[in-house]
């Protein structure tokens, strides 16, 4: 392929003596987005991300339920007994207990949600005994 100078570039904040493949970038091809044989794609192109399915959550999705499930709650206890005179030390530890607790209730909720898939059984083992 020879090298030859593009005229259609030469302003607007480019180079002139950028030099340009004759005919064209080629078109990529399947081993291109594979990471095959011919290396990463041409041109800088990332490779193509797995499709989610239809009405799949997003990760900002998850981070706002998580956001919902685990710290609100925990400063609403918090409000609730700093509001209802306790001192500072032992509401925050409750409103601690309360995001501790989410946290654990956190995957059960994505669970439910079918926003996770739920674990497989093991089989059962033959034990002897």
């Amino acid at each position: 392929m020879a090298l030859e100078e593009n005229p259609a570039r030469s302003g607007g904040g480019s180079r002139p003596d950028s030099p340009v493949v004759a005919g064209g970038p080629a078109a990529p091809g399947p081993e291109d987005h594979a990471g095959g044989p011919g290396g990463p794609p041409p041109g800088g192109a990332r490779p193509v991300r797995p499709v989610r399915p239809e009405g799949a959550p997003g990760m900002g999705s998850i981070f706002v339920l998580a956001f919902l499930v685990i710290l609100v709650p925990g400063l609403v206890a918090y409000s609730l007994l700093r509001w209802c005179g306790l001192a500072i030390g032992p509401a925050g530890l409750l409103g601690l207990l309360v995001i501790i607790v989410g946290l654990g209730f956190f995957p059960s909720v994505l669970q439910r949600l079918g926003w996770v898939r739920r674990r497989r059984g093991r089989p059962a083992r033959n034990r002897r005994a």
